[in-house]
């Protein structure tokens, strides 16, 4: 199997006005290639190398959210601010994935780590309102991956 050079983009939004930001990991295959506390919207890039002929696996994962804490109640018991994150949107080599167009259910999940969370697929999975791990699952070459799921 040959390497082939690939570029990953993220651009992962987080909810301000909380009293502590949330920290993002993000993993390619089991490779940690970002990790921190984002106070602001924050683009990722990822520029490696993966094995032709293979599935991968890009992960994101929330990790510090405590509901008892991060999360501001209004006078009415309606969260009016909630630490969350969102990912906005993610390019593989460039191309911009369309997370309502995944023809497989295992595409994009999300699983959560929280007994509160729930776990989701497609969209929703883009939307980390928990602790979890959003997962992108993909294959190489990656222009045959897209045409077949996108």
């Amino acid at each position: 199997m040959d390497n082939i050079n690939i570029k990953i983009e993220l651009k992962i939004i987080t909810h301000q006005y909380v009293k502590e930001n949330p920290f993002v990991s993000v993993g390619l295959n089991n490779v940690q290639h970002f990790g921190q506390v984002i106070s602001e919207d924050t683009t990722v890039e990822i520029d490696t190398q993966i094995k032709d002929d293979t599935t991968n696996y890009l992960t994101i994962e929330y990790k510090n959210k405590d509901p008892r804490v991060d999360v501001v109640v209004g006078h009415d018991g309606s969260p009016t601010h909630d630490k969350r994150v969102e990912i906005k949107n993610i390019s593989i080599d460039d191309i911009e994935l369309d997370f309502h167009t995944f023809s497989q259910d295992d595409t994009l999940t999300y699983q959560s780590s929280d007994p509160n969370g729930k776990n989701t697929q497609g969209f929703q999975a883009t939307k980390l309102a928990w602790n979890g791990t959003t997962t992108l699952k993909f294959s190489a070459p990656v222009y045959i991956w897209l045409l077949e799921n996108l």
